[in-house]
């Protein structure tokens, strides 16, 4: 930000700003609809966890990297991915394990798209099938 106040207008830097806020509130109220965390609170954990994986991914991607030691770079990396691992593996067997959660939007539609997919898939088989003649 203070990059775009050197380079930009007070005006021009605020609309960016506006602009930024804008598009990350759409995107955060989607991943909420998708994850159900808008429907049951319940489900408000999975996708804070997957908006921060998302924001620090874009994050160390676009940003260039920090002048430290490779060792305490490396120790730091592993560290974050087993810890990733071991979050999304617990998350996991926490949702598995859960009786009588409220349904995802994003598992339900993907559901849907497998069925629709497997339908395609037996229509095309079955033309297939009527069509040799053996």
């Amino acid at each position: 930000m203070s990059r775009w106040l050197l380079n930009y207008t007070p005006q021009g830097t605020l609309i960016r700003l506006l602009t930024t806020n804008s598009v990350n509130a759409y995107i955060t109220s989607w991943v909420l609809y998708l994850s159900g965390g808008s429907e049951d609170p319940r489900l408000l954990l999975p996708a804070w966890i997957s908006i921060a994986t998302t924001l620090t991914f874009l994050y160390h991607l676009t940003h260039p990297r920090l002048a430290i030691l490779k060792e305490t770079s490396l120790s730091i990396s592993v560290f974050s991915i087993a810890s990733f691992i071991s979050m999304v593996s617990l998350l996991l067997q926490l949702h598995l394990t859960r009786a009588n959660d409220p349904p995802v939007p994003l598992f339900e539609i993907a559901k849907r798209i497998w069925v629709y997919l497997r339908k395609g898939v037996e229509l095309v088989e079955g033309v297939g099938r009527v069509g040799r003649v053996v």
